[in-house]
């Protein structure tokens, strides 16, 4: 979700850059006709090479009014980008405040991703040094051999990693026979997935059925790790100390990427008011209040032009 959301904020303030226009626009109702220059330079950029003369009370008259917002174009904006519609609008308190939440949520986020990132990162080195696929089939071989009669091959080379040293078809094949058993209780009801893939990482912390295969489950009790150890406690099973600590491990990653993607949800819904906001805010603008300003001329003894700017308000209900 995070890189769908930081790629549309990014085109959106190219976008943003691209399509900005200025808050003012000039009344093309009235022509002037002999240019003239007033000393207001927001008058004199937005002149056409023509001023108008009418009798003796003006010199120069040009129309100035503010432009009317599209809620749609308002609304898109915060959406891809939250504050930014209201900063087009001016709303500037509005705009900080969904700006400035987006960014506090965006360092929550990267700070509780981090997190779940680096104890996942633990937790399979954890598992990698403490739990083995080869203990793990031997003691399947020694316990369910005689039931199924088959034995799991596993190879004598010692420096290969466990996980190389088993021939996972097999394991596999073995698992679902084990549980497929009507005659017993066994307690398999999973296939391992295999090594580095995100099931595997949980499935030999989850389930008690890959209890045997922690390094501590040969000694934790008296008699070692058994069968019904597999199934006591109602299914649950009576599982050895590090398989303990791995699943507290896993649930410490599981409960920082939970908070990451509920930071997430609160992100989008960020988006979502922001861009409600500015879109009712944008149409509030257009409909309630009018703004017009007016550049006034008058002649003053002396042949002298005078220019007084004028701001006339307007409210409609």
């Amino acid at each position: 979700m995070k890189h769908w959301m930081l790629t549309l904020e990014i085109f959106g303030l190219f976008f943003l850059f691209m399509t900005a226009q200025g808050q003012y626009r000039i009344d093309t109702e009235i022509k002037n006709t002999e240019h003239s220059l007033t000393g207001n330079l927001q008058y004199d950029l937005s002149m056409d090479m023509n001023s108008y003369i009418k009798g003796d009370s003006s010199v120069a008259k040009r129309k100035v009014v503010r432009r009317r917002y599209s809620p749609l174009i308002v609304g898109l904006y915060s959406a891809v980008i939250p504050g930014a519609g209201q900063f087009y609008t001016k709303s500037y308190w509005q705009g900080a405040a969904f700006f400035g939440a987006e960014v506090l949520m965006w360092v929550v986020y990267a700070v509780y991703e981090k997190k779940g990132d680096k104890e996942t990162t633990s937790f399979q080195n954890y598992a990698d040094q403490h739990w083995s696929v080869v203990d793990y089939a031997a003691w399947i071989n020694s316990n369910y051999s005689g039931i199924i009669g088959r034995t799991i091959s596993i190879d004598a080379n010692s420096s290969l990693p466990a996980w190389q040293r088993v021939n996972w078809s097999e394991l596999n094949s073995v698992e679902t026979q084990i549980g497929n058993n009507l005659n017993i209780v066994t307690g398999f009801t999973h296939q391992l997935a295999p090594h580095g893939d995100q099931q595997y990482y949980e499935m030999v912390g989850k389930y008690s059925q890959f209890g045997s295969g922690w390094d501590d489950a040969p000694t934790f009790q008296a008699g070692g790790f058994t069968t019904n150890d597999v199934i006591a406690n109602n299914g649950l099973g009576n599982v050895s100390p590090n398989f303990l600590k791995y699943r507290n491990m896993r649930g410490d990653a599981n409960s920082f990427y939970n908070i990451a993607n509920t930071v997430s949800y609160v992100i989008l819904a960020n988006h979502i008011f922001s861009a409600l906001e500015a879109a009712w805010n944008a149409a509030y603008l257009n409909h309630k209040i009018k703004l017009h300003g007016d550049i006034q001329s008058r002649l003053l003894p002396g042949n002298v032009a005078e220019f007084v700017p004028t701001l006339n308000f307007q409210y409609e209900l």
